[in-house]
């Protein structure tokens, strides 16, 4: 029985809207169906509209209003707007998807989740980042138990960019998050070459931040300058993840897709002489269903949500502590 196919409307027909969810949806012919979109440029959308025979409405409030859609993606960058969009789209009885950052604060993010939870309908935040190859290799690692008790967690990313780097950033904070294995994070301390207090999506610049869980391992997040090597180790990169137990270290290579897995390597260092064994997770993680398979099934079954209101909030709450700890240049008792 072929599963009940989703009708969409598309918030936001830039790159975002166009480039990711768009492909998406085409990825998931079978399981959605884009009707309409809008955007604040009226010639982004009816471009987009033409492109893929969808009808373009005359305003992101129309687009919220039609009752043939089910399901409102607000795909617009950068995220001022989806406050408005979400809580506006949970009073008409639609379920949404919120690119990420998921909002410009911590008080939006509750707002979209109590108007969510009134309305009885789903709120699901885009961090398509949990299913790059390297993230499910260390998810993996961690929750599987084979490095032993979990002491230290390193998840940072080099890249070269100005401005705020709050859009990729995020990416980073939500997947650090998500490694906690369900543990609240009580301590916070970071560093930030350029935070800016009074409004943090404004913070520029390279930034690391170590948090602690209340059973005491240390995580390592951050956006760290590119490493263009020296006389010891030429044009060397980092490792993507470092994962630190009382049985073991892995080392995990930045690695994005699917199609790469096989040519990047694991690198495991026991302490206790044992075998990590055959990493068969690389074909079974990778197998897992995505973002919008899992987002069907939560909507037509009941399933869980791929990635929860709440875990976008997670994530914008902890950037905010990250900009405060720099600003006051001291470590934050947190409950995470």
């Amino acid at each position: 029985m072929a599963a009940e196919r989703i009708k969409v409307g598309l918030a936001g027909c830039g790159g975002a809207g166009r480039n990711i969810h768009m492909f998406q949806f085409g990825r998931h012919a079978d399981l959605y169906e884009v009707v309409a979109c809008a955007d604040v440029v009226a010639a982004s959308a009816e471009k987009l509209a033409a492109d893929y025979g969808l009808r373009a409405m005359e305003s992101v409030s129309a687009l919220v209003a039609d009752p043939e859609i089910e399901l409102i993606v607000a795909a617009t960058k950068p995220p001022v707007t989806h406050r408005d969009i979400a809580v506006a789209a949970a009073a008409a009885g639609k379920h949404v998807v919120v690119e990420k950052p998921m909002a410009t604060s911590d008080a939006e993010c509750a707002e979209m989740v109590a108007a969510s939870a009134a309305a009885g309908k789903i709120l699901a935040v885009h961090h398509n980042r949990r299913w790059d190859v390297d993230f499910l290799n260390a998810r993996h690692v961690v929750e599987s138990g084979v490095l032993g008790e979990m002491r230290f967690v390193r998840n940072e990313y080099t890249a070269g960019f100005e401005g705020s780097p709050y859009d990729w950033g995020i990416h980073i904070i939500d997947q650090t998050m998500a490694l906690s294995r369900g543990k609240k994070f009580v301590e916070l301390s970071a560093t930030f070459s350029a935070p800016t207090c009074a409004d943090p999506l404004e913070s520029e610049g390279y930034f690391t931040c170590r948090l602690r869980t209340e059973d005491g391992v240390a995580h390592d997040c951050g956006m760290l300058p590119p490493a263009n090597g020296n006389v010891f180790l030429p044009g060397a990169m980092t490792p993507r993840f470092a994962l630190f137990g009382t049985e073991g270290v892995v080392y995990q290579t930045w690695c994005q897709r699917p199609q790469d897995a096989f040519g990047k390597t694991l690198s495991f260092q026991s302490t206790t002489g044992k075998a990590l064994g055959d990493p068969s997770f690389l074909r079974t993680e990778l197998s897992v269903p995505d973002f919008y398979d899992r987002l069907h099934t939560a909507i037509r079954e009941g399933g869980p949500v791929p990635v929860t209101g709440e875990d976008g909030r997670r994530a914008v709450r902890a950037w905010e502590l990250i900009c405060q700890s720099a600003c006051e240049g001291r470590t934050l008792e947190v409950s995470l």
